[in-house]
């Protein structure tokens, strides 16, 4: 297909998807333009960081509290099509717009999965790359001090830790730290082999956005898909910044710094000292909420609330199994759902990579409950993807729970975490996004987290950011329904 008829076709389907989210939204909340990244006028995509560092584009103004954006206009107007074009990817450029807002002197803290760095002449990281330009900037000409703990288990062998490890350690431009068999983890390999830090996410203490001196002016970035060409171009992601929640930020720069405590040798004394005795911290006033179940330290506390007015909370894995009276615990999905009515929240969206088999029978028992009690369920899950994402177990427990006419999956692997509770004709109501599955290694024994926005509890400027995000995400996930089918 012509690139330029593949524009043509790209803006009329964004204006189809505009108007879905225009559609949707509600009476006091126009539809919204998207958040201001530096365009390059010549190709309409995000502005690239140079080769020379001679420029770091960021946003043009200050962001809401809450931004969402998807890689679907990557998906359908170039990526997908064309394989082969080597140059970083519009939401890539977008991720390094991000980290160019960071203020002289700031900390940005990272913790992830995994990351990807330099690659081959055949297959460079450029997506990644152009990240890393955007780092190496803010800290050579901002003295910006960044670090990162990554998984180093399998997901990153020998050759890809030694690319990334020559390109951002030696370099100076970061420190990282390596998490084994996950980092709060303190049980042999062999206990839960499937333990892995599964975060992502980014910290920035201080920003350039505001037109403000007095205060800082910190940034969550929080996605469901790591820094890594595999992740950009091969599935549909979302990301979200939540832009001046200090109490959010705080939640996590704790929760890097407690990941850190327990990342390097299992036998090092720092881990011995710190993380298997518990030596953690807290900025907040909920104080340090981590407790040792099976080995595991987890966080006792349900939901994590932010600033007063945000209406959001951060709830984190790996979760008990029990509380402090014995009593087994409902995850966290689940439990978002006990409070719904079905006649003001009736709508229900979800778009999830994984679910299996030792939470389908779960979710499905809610989902049908849902459906009976006249709530319009749909739920799109990935038919496939770099792991199995809905095994033939769980597509049984579905049909036989009478949960499959709710379920379909989708044309194109999704990576997406995505909750949306709402009436049927506003964006008044909640969303669910982070990096957590429906999988029990996703909620009882990986780091994770899950945040939730809720506009009905935040004031009045921040619930009309929060319903304009809302519309983002049901655009997104009516574009990921688009050729979904039965999955098989």
């Amino acid at each position: 297909m012509p690139q330029s008829a593949t524009k043509s076709t790209w803006r009329q389907r964004t204006l189809a998807v505009l108007g879905t989210a225009a559609l949707v939204m509600s009476l006091a909340a126009a539809p919204a333009m998207a958040i201001d990244f530096t365009i390059d006028p010549t190709t309409s995509e995000a502005k690239a960081v140079p080769e020379d560092l001679g420029s770091c584009p960021t946003l043009t103004s200050e962001p809401r509290a809450v931004e969402a954006w998807f890689n679907t206009d990557d998906m359908e107007y170039r990526g997908y099509l064309d394989a082969n074009d080597q140059s970083p990817w519009s939401y890539a450029n977008k991720l390094a717009q991000i980290i160019c807002g960071a203020k002289a002197n700031s900390k940005i803290m990272i913790g992830m999965y995994f990351i990807r760095a330099i690659g081959t002449t055949a297959r460079p990281e450029s997506d990644a790359e152009i990240i890393w330009r955007a780092m190496d900037y803010v800290h050579s000409k901002r003295n910006v001090t960044i670090g990162m703990v990554l998984d180093g288990g399998s997901i990153t062998p020998a050759s890809a830790k030694s690319n990334i490890v020559k390109r951002l350690v030696d370099t100076g431009i970061a420190k990282i730290y390596w998490c084994y068999n996950g980092c709060f983890n303190t049980n042999k390999s062999s206990v839960f082999p499937y333990a892995i830090n599964h975060e992502k996410f980014v910290t920035m203490s201080d920003t350039i956005w505001a037109n403000d001196d007095t205060t800082t002016h910190p940034a969550v970035f929080s996605s469901s898909g790591q820094f890594a060409r595999s992740q950009v171009r091969t599935y549909w992601q979302e990301a979200t910044l939540i832009y001046d929640d200090v109490l959010l930020y705080r939640n996590f720069a704790d929760r890097y710094a407690n990941m850190k405590t327990c990342s390097g040798s299992r036998t090092s004394t720092d881990y011995i000292n710190n993380c298997k005795g518990g030596k953690f911290v807290s900025t907040t006033n909920d104080g340090v909420t981590m407790k040792k179940q099976r080995g595991i330290w987890v966080d006792l506390m349900y939901r994590h609330y932010t600033d007063s007015g945000r209406g959001t909370t951060v709830s984190y894995s790996p979760q008990p199994v029990y509380d402090t009276s014995g009593e087994v615990i409902n995850d966290y999905y689940s439990s978002q759902f006990d409070d719904v009515d079905c006649i003001v929240d009736s709508k229900i969206r979800v778009a999830m990579y994984r679910l299996t088999v030792t939470r389908a029978e779960n979710f499905v028992k809610t989902m049908v409950s849902l459906k009976s009690r006249g709530c319009d369920v749909k739920v799109l899950l990935s038919q496939s993807g770099g792991a199995t994402t809905i095994s033939k177990k769980a597509l049984s427990i579905l049909k036989k729970g009478g949960a499959s006419s709710m379920v379909k999956c989708t044309k194109i692997p999704i990576h997406t975490k995505m909750i949306l509770i709402t009436p049927s004709t506003s964006n008044a109501g909640r969303a669910m996004f982070g990096t957590a599955n429906m999988t029990t290694s996703g909620l009882r024994y990986s780091e994770e987290h899950v945040i939730t926005m809720d506009s009905r509890r935040a004031d009045d400027s921040t619930s009309e950011d929060i319903r304009r995000a809302i519309g983002v995400y049901q655009a997104g996930w009516n574009e990921l329904n688009q050729g979904s089918k039965a999955c098989k």
